[in-house]
């Protein structure tokens, strides 16, 4: 019972700290922006806009609600892959000189990354669930969301984690990620649909995000439950990269202040 209080107690003064971290850089970064929170709604809509423009009239011929399909597609990857590529930054050339001057729980650092980023998701999903409306589909299917997105913070949290703690090591997995991010866009059906079967389909079987895109449109979209296979993806993933990312970053947390 004591053990279970201490680790309670030391993941809530984690988190606590990784909130405010992550409320401190979401205003740092809109301060003096006459666009504000706009600039977070920017990014995704003007990719919706161009891929729609180019793929409507081929690769999305024969998907039922192709932009809806496009949307989701492209608002979970952002948020993936934003927090991904600036966890490679996070303790390497952000906050390094904190590291070394100050003793507290890096974790929150990391975390607070996630937490950020997960603020202007959120302002993201506000924009889909206008598509919703226009688009005649139950909003409430929106809540339907709620656990996969909970699944996927756990998943990012962990894969952060462990780019993170890498990054210091490997000084270019920086610049590695930031390229390989982009390539996984372009493997990853987000524009085009997935045939079984197909080498791409095999491909994605290894690729965590992949889970998370179909279940959400199964349940947004559509108001049924994803393949059995998509439904443990959505677990194991999560499971398997939040435990390695923990043990990795702890591993190797203990010489940061060393080499940052």
């Amino acid at each position: 019972m004591g053990l279970f209080c201490n680790i309670m107690s030391s993941l809530k003064s984690i988190l606590s700290l990784s909130f405010q971290l992550a409320k401190a850089k979401f205003k740092l970064r809109n301060e003096g922006s006459y666009l504000g929170i706009l600039w977070y709604l920017l990014n995704p809509l003007l990719t919706f806009l161009l891929l729609f423009f180019i793929f409507s009239s081929s690769t999305g011929q024969g998907i039922e609600n192709y932009s809806l399909y496009l949307l989701l597609g492209i608002i979970v990857f952002n948020f993936f892959q934003q927090t991904s590529v600036e966890a490679t930054q996070t303790i390497l050339k952000e906050y390094g000189h904190l590291i070394k001057s100050i003793k507290f729980k890096q974790e929150a650092l990391v975390y607070s990354n996630v937490i950020k980023f997960l603020f202007s998701h959120l302002f993201e999903i506000l924009v889909l669930v206008l598509f919703l409306v226009y688009f005649s589909i139950p909003v409430y299917n929106i809540l339907l969301y709620l656990p996969i997105l909970l699944l996927l913070c756990v998943f990012i949290a962990g894969f952060s984690l462990l780019l993170s703690a890498l990054t210091v090591y490997f000084i270019d997995l920086d610049n590695i990620w930031n390229f390989a991010s982009r390539l996984l866009f372009f493997a990853t059906p987000i524009f085009y649909s997935l045939n079984k079967g197909t080498s791409l389909f095999y491909l994605n079987l290894f690729n965590p995000i992949y889970y998370f895109i179909d279940a959400s449109r199964n349940l947004v979209f559509y108001g049924r439950l994803p393949e059995w296979f998509i439904l443990v993806g959505c677990i194991f993933w999560p499971a398997i990269f939040f435990i390695v990312g923990i043990m990795v970053f702890n591993k190797l947390k203990k010489n940061f202040a060393e080499r940052v």
